[in-house]
C-alpha cells in the first residue's frame, strides 16, 4: 500500500540540479500524472514529479523519507507525452508485486540463456559440421 500523499505538496524548484518542468502544454499530462488516468489504469501519484535535465526529462519521486528518488528518464529526443503514464503503470511494483517482477527477471534471463544456446547450435553448424563432414569422409 502506498504511503499518503502530504496535504498541499509542492514540488521544489529544484532537486538534484534539475529543473521542475512547469511548460503550460504539459499542464494535462501532469494532472494525469497527479490524480489518475482511469483510461489508462492510472491511479495517479501527487508525489511524483517531471525535471529537466537537458537533454533529457526526467521523473522523480518524493519517497516517504521526504528524499527525492528517480523513477525514470527519457533519451534524448524524446518527446513527452502519454506514453509515460503506459509506462508506469507497466513498471508498477504496487500493481504487479515483487512476485510479477521476479518472473519477469525470470524470463527476460530465459530468453536471453535461450538466444546464446541458438547462437551455439548456429555457430557449430556453420563451423564445426564441415569440418566433420571432411574428417568422416575421409575415414570412409
Amino acid at each position: 500500500m502506498r504511503e499518503q500523499n502530504p496535504a498541499g505538496l509542492v514540488h521544489p524548484e529544484w532537486v538534484h540540479g534539475r529543473r521542475l518542468w512547469l511548460d503550460g502544454g504539459m499542464t494535462e499530462l501532469i494532472r494525469k500524472l497527479h490524480f489518475g488516468d482511469p483510461t489508462r489504469g492510472w491511479e495517479g501519484d501527487e508525489r511524483l514529479a517531471v525535471y529537466w535535465n537537458p537533454p533529457r526529462w526526467e521523473v522523480w519521486r518524493m519517497e516517504a523519507d521526504n528524499q527525492y528518488r528517480m523513477v525514470c528518464r527519457s533519451t534524448p529526443g524524446t518527446p513527452f507525452d502519454e506514453r509515460l503514464i503506459d509506462a508506469l503503470v507497466a513498471h508498477d511494483r504496487q500493481r504487479h508485486g515483487a512476485d510479477f517482477l521476479a518472473d519477469r527477471i525470470e524470463a527476460n534471463n530465459n530468453a536471453v540463456d535461450a538466444r546464446r544456446q541458438a547462437e551455439q547450435r548456429e555457430r557449430i553448424a556453420e563451423d564445426v559440421a564441415p569440418r566433420l563432414q571432411h574428417a568422416l569422409r575421409k575415414e570412409l
